[in-house]
């Protein structure tokens, strides 16, 4: 085989790529919120371009992750978990920017936070390494979830 060529073997992706490529779609929400806000702002009638555009990126990543986590049983096993966690915990996030905003999910979302942040200590403690993305996630909880104990204490409930 000459070096322009490629096998079927070459083209076949790793659990590393897949990893890589979830990544990847989790850091394609930071432009589309970018553009989901300008959309708030300047023509609030096309926000359902971003809310449907952010559902189906949270939805291709959920599938990634069960497929890297169901597909390849080995040292990455945790982190697949770790992104399938943080997913989960980001979709119960962003209900909260939608009108399906009811004061129970306040606590779902806690619950999700909790559930997350175990989910990345423990894989955090494995050693794998990929760590950063691991501590990406805790950061990123830990910031939500005081954004959502400040939403809740704006809603009525006194914490202090």
């Amino acid at each position: 085989m000459t070096s322009t060529e490629l096998s079927h073997d070459h083209l076949k992706l790793n659990e590393l790529s897949y990893i890589k490529i979830n990544a990847l779609l989790l850091l394609a929400i930071l432009p589309l919120s970018i553009i989901g806000y300008f959309l708030a702002v300047s023509n609030e009638s096309l926000f359902f371009v971003y809310e449907w555009s952010l559902v189906v990126l949270l939805s291709c990543t959920f599938l990634l992750s069960i497929v890297t986590a169901l597909v390849y049983k080995s040292s990455l096993l945790w982190l697949s978990f770790s992104f399938l966690a943080f997913i989960l915990q980001f979709a119960v996030f962003c209900l909260f920017i939608g009108p399906y905003t009811f004061y129970p999910l306040f606590f779902a979302y806690y619950a999700m936070a909790t559930i997350s942040f175990i989910v990345s200590i423990i894989t955090f403690k494995k050693g794998l390494p990929y760590r950063f993305i691991t501590v990406i996630f805790m950061i990123v909880t830990v910031i939500m979830t005081f954004y959502m104990i400040l939403l809740h204490s704006l809603w009525g409930v006194n914490w202090i």
